[in-house]
């Protein structure tokens, strides 16, 4: 009896090194960094993203709103293959449409309350309208893959999750300059820091 007790601590004891020895060795990191820009507000609404990360892209459902004549949130970034639900909480009719190369679309007039859904199969910017609203406007972002961040008030952006490796990172922004893909390297387990300035 006392030796099979020793045998079964033994054994699990094995399993349980086996075990952290293997989520060591597949521990994901994070990169986080700040746009930099001499425009305060335009730090705003970037898209950080990767590009070259091994994997599938991981699509999910996303919602945006119509509120006070306004989409919320003005920028989105999705993987390709995910969904977009275009929610109406105004009084009055909506519409949603892009003439955007990576996906050309048009919801037509719906009813206060109702919703409708667009499935974005392409990578690329889409530009988000609505013909009975002019003012109106808004983006998303596809991406490669799920590794994309968008900006916070203070430029400040988390990308986490990653897995260990070395890649390229690219930046798009509706009011400053394309930004040249650079690299990038996440190590295991630990977040990497990466200011990026980007001109206005």
């Amino acid at each position: 009896m006392f030796k099979s007790k020793t045998m079964f601590f033994k054994s699990a004891l094995l399993m349980f090194g086996f075990a952290l020895m293997a989520s060591k060795a597949y521990s994901n990191g994070a990169i986080t960094g700040t746009i930099g820009t001499d425009i305060e507000k335009n730090k705003e609404n970037a898209v950080v993203y990767l590009k070259g990360v091994s994997g599938p892209a991981s699509p999910k459902t996303v919602t945006i709103e119509q509120h006070h004549l306004k989409f919320i949130p003005k920028v989105t970034t999705i993987p390709v293959g995910s969904t977009v639900v275009f929610t109406n909480h105004d009084k009055i009719y909506h519409n949603v449409f892009s003439v955007s190369e990576a996906k050309k679309f048009n919801l037509h007039t719906y009813d206060p309350g109702k919703a409708k859904q667009v499935t974005f199969e392409r990578q690329g910017v889409v530009n988000l309208l609505c013909n009975v609203h002019p003012e109106m406007s808004a983006w998303v972002v596809v991406t490669e893959n799920r590794y994309a961040a968008v900006t916070d008030k203070g430029g400040n952006f988390t990308i986490s999750d990653v897995p260990p490796g070395t890649y390229e990172i690219a930046v798009w922004s509706e009011k400053l300059k394309p930004q040249e893909s650079s690299k990038v390297t996440v190590t295991d387990g630990n977040s990497t820091k990466m200011d990026i300035k980007l001109g206005d």
